[in-house]
């Protein structure tokens, strides 16, 4: 592979990527208060976070579909709603979340997307 073509994977981003993705596990488990911190708004932190996770995985994926990313983020979003909702873990599942989840994935690659979209017509 030449080195001036981009690889499938960025080891390093990866590396972020998954460290990030672990800590956001770890964090939606752990007990605690949702509207403590800097962030008060629940939904607010789930719409940061799943726009970081974007960001992250399009640097760890360069050569990934977007709908592809997007898909696999929602089903992290959903698999931790879904863990949240075990009387084990002792959180609550908000469907709310997802969509908080889904808008923060969105609205990082909508500009993208235009953008591409709009240069296909120049």
């Amino acid at each position: 592979m030449s080195p001036l073509l981009p690889r499938k994977i960025n080891r390093a981003g990866l590396a972020v990527f998954v460290a990030a993705v672990a800590f956001t596990l770890f964090a939606a488990l752990s007990p605690g208060d949702d509207t403590s911190g800097l962030i008060p708004w629940d939904k607010a932190k789930h719409f940061i976070v799943f726009y970081g996770l974007t960001f992250l995985a399009t640097i760890a994926l360069p050569k990934s579909r977007y709908w592809k990313i997007g898909l696999v983020l929602v089903g992290f979003g959903i698999a931790i709603e879904i863990l949240q909702g075990l009387p084990i873990i002792g959180r609550d599942c908000d469907p709310f979340d997802v969509v908080a989840d889904t808008c923060g994935i969105g609205f990082y690659f909508g500009p993208i997307v235009v953008a591409r979209w709009l240069a296909r017509e120049d």
